[in-house]
């Protein structure tokens, strides 16, 4: 489908996305203070469910039917809901969100190398490939100071957000695989399925109902699943639909810029000058990869997926 030049308000809702996506690390790190890792992922997937039901039933959706379709929307449930979800909030127990906004940062990156080892047409060429060595410099240069002093809480946490970045990385390619001909219902059906896979652990491996949290912390939770999670997606639908999947995708290039901001001025993290560098890295290595930032070039499939989170 032939879509036409972005305008203003494009423009404004990309933005807006970014924002709510860049804060989305602030409030997890403020949730996970008071409320146990896994239990803030299932309620937070819990309440988007509920939020993207009720979509559906007013606009007349219905969830799919087939066998290869649940099962495809069960993998993409656990290793782009459940398990990354899981893996972000455990990990920013360990580290600054600003740090953890420049991980994920990367996951661009690692789709463009899960695509060239899983796919056919998404081979990485040289652009692509300086592109990705630029990013896993910037990587090296944020994780290695800390690797060096060996496996300390700080580094297995930075290691559980490149782990939540890979399986975005992984899901990005799972999702080219989908014929789905109602996204919302789609995206419904993965976040009900998300829930449900990590609700049980929340109880086996933590106390859900025994939390004793200040009503700041509930109220992170509750914008995380509605806001950051539930409208987030209407929005990313709305700017595909108007823009195209290309324009959407220079959104990678902000969530990391604005993740940094927004811990900069609500939890006045300041990041270091290898910080810095390694943003600047990584975006530069985005951009290399992705040929510029030409809104009305075709981008690769593997390339559009988004560092919400």
């Amino acid at each position: 489908m032939a879509h036409r030049l972005p305008n203003a308000g494009d423009y404004g809702l990309l933005l807006t996305l970014a924002a709510i996506w860049g804060s989305s690390f602030v409030f997890i790190k403020v949730g996970v203070a008071e409320v146990p890792p896994v239990t803030l992922t299932a309620i937070r997937l819990m309440l988007a469910a509920a939020f993207m039901i009720g979509l559906m039933w007013l606009r007349g959706s219905r969830f799919p039917l087939t066998r290869s379709a649940w099962a495809m929307l069960a993998g993409s449930a656990l290793i782009g809901n459940a398990v990354p979800f899981g893996l972000i909030a455990w990990g920013q127990q360990g580290i600054q969100s600003n740090t953890s906004a420049i991980l994920m940062g990367i996951m661009p990156l690692i789709t463009l190398l899960v695509a060239h080892l899983f796919t056919e047409d998404e081979k990485i060429n040289a652009r692509k490939a300086v592109g990705m060595i630029a990013g896993f410099v910037g990587l090296i240069v944020l994780v290695g100071p800390e690797a060096l002093k060996g496996f300390t809480s700080s580094f297995v946490s930075q290691l559980a957000l490149l782990g939540a970045a890979t399986c975005y990385g992984f899901n990005a390619v799972l999702i080219r695989r989908m014929m789905a001909a109602d996204r919302v219902a789609a995206v419904t059906a993965v976040m009900a399925m998300a829930a449900l896979m990590v609700t049980p652990f929340a109880f086996v491996l933590e106390q859900p109902l025994a939390v004793e949290a200040h009503w700041l912390s509930w109220a992170v939770v509750i914008t995380l699943g509605l806001l950051h999670t539930a409208i987030a997606t209407v929005i990313m639908f709305s700017i595909v639909g108007r823009a195209g999947a290309s324009f959407f995708s220079q959104i990678n290039l902000l969530v990391p810029v604005a993740g940094v901001a927004w811990s900069a001025v609500l939890l006045a993290e300041r990041p270091g000058l290898n910080a810095l560098a390694a943003l600047g890295l990584i975006v530069l290595g985005i951009v290399i990869a992705r040929g510029g930032l030409a809104l009305g070039a075709r981008t690769p499939a593997a390339e559009q997926e988004s560092v919400g989170t």
